[in-house]
Protein backbone atom coordinates (compact mmCIF):
# COMPACT_ATOMS: atom_id res chain seq x y z
CA UNK A 1 0.00 0.00 0.00
CA UNK A 2 1.54 3.64 -0.77
CA UNK A 3 1.40 6.03 1.93
CA UNK A 4 -0.83 8.18 -0.39
CA UNK A 5 -3.25 5.36 0.16
CA UNK A 6 -2.50 4.71 3.44
CA UNK A 7 -3.09 8.43 4.57
CA UNK A 8 -6.87 8.63 2.86
CA UNK A 9 -7.43 5.54 4.51
CA UNK A 10 -7.13 6.55 8.24
CA UNK A 11 -9.57 6.99 10.83
CA UNK A 12 -10.01 10.50 12.82
CA UNK A 13 -8.00 8.91 15.40
CA UNK A 14 -5.00 8.47 12.81
CA UNK A 15 -4.61 11.72 11.72
CA UNK A 16 -1.86 13.85 13.81
CA UNK A 17 -2.57 17.73 14.82
CA UNK A 18 0.58 19.68 13.14
CA UNK A 19 0.20 17.18 9.89
CA UNK A 20 1.07 19.42 6.63
CA UNK A 21 0.08 19.46 3.07
CA UNK A 22 1.26 21.53 0.21
CA UNK A 23 -1.50 21.15 -2.08
CA UNK A 24 0.63 22.95 -5.23
CA UNK A 25 1.05 25.92 -6.95
CA UNK A 26 -0.87 27.99 -9.37
CA UNK A 27 -0.09 31.10 -11.32
CA UNK A 28 -2.65 33.38 -12.02
CA UNK A 29 -2.43 34.62 -15.97
CA UNK A 30 -4.57 37.79 -17.02
CA UNK A 31 -7.02 36.41 -18.81
CA UNK A 32 -7.94 33.71 -16.16
CA UNK A 33 -8.60 37.16 -13.88
CA UNK A 34 -10.15 38.83 -16.35
CA UNK A 35 -12.42 35.86 -17.25
CA UNK A 36 -13.04 34.58 -13.62
CA UNK A 37 -14.01 38.26 -12.74
CA UNK A 38 -16.42 38.71 -15.65
CA UNK A 39 -18.11 35.73 -14.89
CA UNK A 40 -17.86 35.68 -10.90
CA UNK A 41 -16.88 38.88 -9.63
CA UNK A 42 -17.35 41.83 -12.27
CA UNK A 43 -15.87 44.72 -10.34
CA UNK A 44 -13.73 46.55 -12.91
CA UNK A 45 -10.11 45.97 -10.60
CA UNK A 46 -10.80 42.41 -11.59
CA UNK A 47 -12.11 42.64 -15.82
CA UNK A 48 -10.71 45.88 -16.79
CA UNK A 49 -6.82 46.07 -16.84
CA UNK A 50 -6.83 49.96 -18.10
CA UNK A 51 -9.71 51.11 -15.60
CA UNK A 52 -7.79 48.82 -12.71
CA UNK A 53 -5.15 51.44 -12.85
CA UNK A 54 -7.40 54.12 -11.07
CA UNK A 55 -8.69 51.87 -8.47
CA UNK A 56 -6.97 51.31 -5.42
CA UNK A 57 -4.59 48.36 -6.19
CA UNK A 58 -3.70 50.29 -9.54
CA UNK A 59 -3.83 47.53 -11.60
CA UNK A 60 -5.69 44.29 -12.39
CA UNK A 61 -6.31 41.63 -9.36
CA UNK A 62 -7.83 38.40 -8.37
CA UNK A 63 -10.74 38.15 -6.56
CA UNK A 64 -10.34 36.78 -3.38
CA UNK A 65 -13.50 34.47 -5.01
CA UNK A 66 -11.06 33.19 -7.41
CA UNK A 67 -7.82 32.79 -4.98
CA UNK A 68 -10.09 30.59 -3.06
CA UNK A 69 -11.73 28.37 -5.90
CA UNK A 70 -8.26 27.62 -6.75
CA UNK A 71 -7.09 26.52 -3.27
CA UNK A 72 -10.86 24.68 -3.52
CA UNK A 73 -9.49 22.81 -7.38
CA UNK A 74 -5.65 22.01 -5.96
CA UNK A 75 -7.01 20.54 -2.34
CA UNK A 76 -9.41 18.25 -4.14
CA UNK A 77 -7.19 17.48 -6.78
CA UNK A 78 -4.48 16.72 -3.76
CA UNK A 79 -6.94 14.66 -1.69
CA UNK A 80 -8.16 12.36 -4.89
CA UNK A 81 -4.81 11.24 -4.81
CA UNK A 82 -5.58 9.59 -1.79
CA UNK A 83 -8.41 7.93 -2.64
CA UNK A 84 -6.84 5.98 -5.51
CA UNK A 85 -7.47 2.58 -4.80
CA UNK A 86 -9.39 2.51 -1.51
CA UNK A 87 -12.18 0.88 -0.96
CA UNK A 88 -13.07 0.82 2.51
CA UNK A 89 -16.39 2.98 2.35
CA UNK A 90 -14.95 5.37 4.87
CA UNK A 91 -16.41 8.73 3.47
CA UNK A 92 -13.53 11.14 5.09
CA UNK A 93 -13.09 14.93 4.06
CA UNK A 94 -16.46 16.18 4.12
CA UNK A 95 -15.75 19.92 4.71
CA UNK A 96 -18.49 21.54 7.61
CA UNK A 97 -17.84 25.36 6.82
CA UNK A 98 -14.84 27.73 6.45
CA UNK A 99 -13.84 30.73 8.94
CA UNK A 100 -11.86 33.43 9.41
CA UNK A 101 -11.22 34.10 6.08
CA UNK A 102 -8.34 36.64 5.25
CA UNK A 103 -6.49 37.80 1.98
CA UNK A 104 -3.33 40.12 3.06
CA UNK A 105 -2.29 41.33 -0.55
CA UNK A 106 -3.56 40.80 -3.87
CA UNK A 107 -2.58 39.15 -6.39
CA UNK A 108 -2.07 40.15 -9.74
CA UNK A 109 -1.25 38.80 -13.22
CA UNK A 110 1.76 36.19 -13.15
CA UNK A 111 1.88 35.80 -9.26
CA UNK A 112 2.04 32.15 -8.64
CA UNK A 113 0.90 30.68 -4.97
CA UNK A 114 1.80 27.80 -3.20
CA UNK A 115 -1.06 26.49 -1.16
CA UNK A 116 -1.04 24.50 2.46
CA UNK A 117 -3.12 22.59 4.43
CA UNK A 118 -2.10 22.17 8.48
CA UNK A 119 -4.21 20.19 10.79
CA UNK A 120 -4.36 22.12 14.14
CA UNK A 121 -7.13 20.94 16.22
CA UNK A 122 -9.25 17.47 16.65
CA UNK A 123 -12.55 17.92 18.38
CA UNK A 124 -13.42 15.15 20.44
CA UNK A 125 -17.05 15.79 20.11
CA UNK A 126 -18.80 12.82 18.12
CA UNK A 127 -20.80 14.01 15.28
CA UNK A 128 -24.12 11.55 14.30
CA UNK A 129 -22.10 8.78 16.30
CA UNK A 130 -19.98 8.02 14.20
CA UNK A 131 -17.28 11.23 12.93
CA UNK A 132 -14.70 13.35 14.28
CA UNK A 133 -14.22 17.47 13.88
CA UNK A 134 -10.78 17.97 12.30
CA UNK A 135 -9.60 21.85 12.01
CA UNK A 136 -7.31 22.50 9.84
CA UNK A 137 -5.30 26.63 8.86
CA UNK A 138 -5.17 26.69 4.87
CA UNK A 139 -2.98 29.25 3.56
CA UNK A 140 -1.27 30.42 0.11
CA UNK A 141 1.96 32.59 0.20
CA UNK A 142 2.90 34.37 -2.89
CA UNK A 143 6.45 34.21 -4.97
CA UNK A 144 7.69 36.20 -2.81
CA UNK A 145 6.88 34.17 0.10
CA UNK A 146 3.99 36.97 1.56
CA UNK A 147 1.30 35.30 3.09
CA UNK A 148 -1.74 36.01 0.83
CA UNK A 149 -4.70 34.09 2.21
CA UNK A 150 -5.55 32.18 5.73
CA UNK A 151 -8.70 30.42 6.46
CA UNK A 152 -9.87 27.69 9.20
CA UNK A 153 -12.05 24.94 8.01
CA UNK A 154 -13.54 22.45 9.92
CA UNK A 155 -13.74 18.44 8.18
CA UNK A 156 -15.10 15.30 9.14
CA UNK A 157 -13.41 12.06 9.34
CA UNK A 158 -14.95 8.89 10.39
CA UNK A 159 -14.13 8.02 13.79
CA UNK A 160 -12.67 4.12 14.36
CA UNK A 161 -15.65 1.71 15.27
CA UNK A 162 -13.68 -0.01 17.52
CA UNK A 163 -12.71 2.46 19.71
CA UNK A 164 -16.28 3.96 19.93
Amino acid sequence: MTEARYLRSRWFEDIPVGEFHVFGSYTFSEQEIIDFGTRYAPQFYHTDPEAALESRYRGLVASNWHICATWMRLMVDYMENYALGVEDGRRNGAGLGFKDLQVFVPVRPGHTLIYSHEIIEKKEKIVSGKWGIIRSRNEAVNHRGELVLRFHIDILAERNPALL
